[in-house]
């Protein structure tokens, strides 16, 4: 990929993979660290406020997380021009691939699993929400199971993107 070879490309690169890089790992620390906590303490309210933001904060995060991981893609490219041997045989390779394959499982995880976390439980509080009686005691325990399966999502994400932001800042370095 002869682009890859052309200054500007990579300065644009390196510029939407730094600057998405933040966003993305920002804002997953600022909603798992300061917003969840808040929402918890202030119960129905905070609740809401973060069923009217994650619908909105994910679709962001999405496109974020794609132009990050189109980008870094693009840029690790790069390094494969002399060969695969750079992963295995300079640290800065191995910290690359270690910080790449740990925002990839982030990414897959955002894909995959928290979409589906949040229409299921969505699904749940408005059925529970619209029950004329006394709320199902089984559905609300499904929806107690699944938002604590989100919030240990959630966590395990924010650990691989704090390892592959960790790897993306020292593997100059190594």
């Amino acid at each position: 990929m002869l682009i890859l070879n052309n200054l500007y490309v990579i300065l644009i690169l390196r510029v939407l993979h730094v600057a998405g890089g933040i966003v993305w790992v920002g804002s997953a620390a600022l909603y798992l660290l300061m917003l969840v906590p808040v929402a918890r303490i202030t119960q129905s309210a905070g609740q809401k406020f973060l069923q009217t933001l994650a619908p909105r904060l994910g679709a962001t995060l999405g496109i974020v997380a794609t132009v990050t991981v189109l980008s870094g893609a693009l840029l690790y490219a790069r390094f494969f021009a002399g060969g695969i041997s750079f992963i295995w045989t300079t640290g800065a390779g191995a910290a690359f691939t270690v910080g790449a394959v740990a925002a990839f499982g982030s990414y897959a995880m955002g894909m995959g699993v928290f979409g589906k976390l949040h229409a299921q439980i969505g699904k749940l509080e408005a059925e529970i929400g619209s029950a004329q009686s006394a709320p199902n005691p089984a559905k609300v325990a499904e929806k107690n199971r699944l938002q604590s399966s989100l919030m240990k999502a959630y966590q395990f994400d924010l650990v691989l993107l704090t390892v592959a932001m960790l790897g993306m800042a020292v593997a100059r370095y190594l």
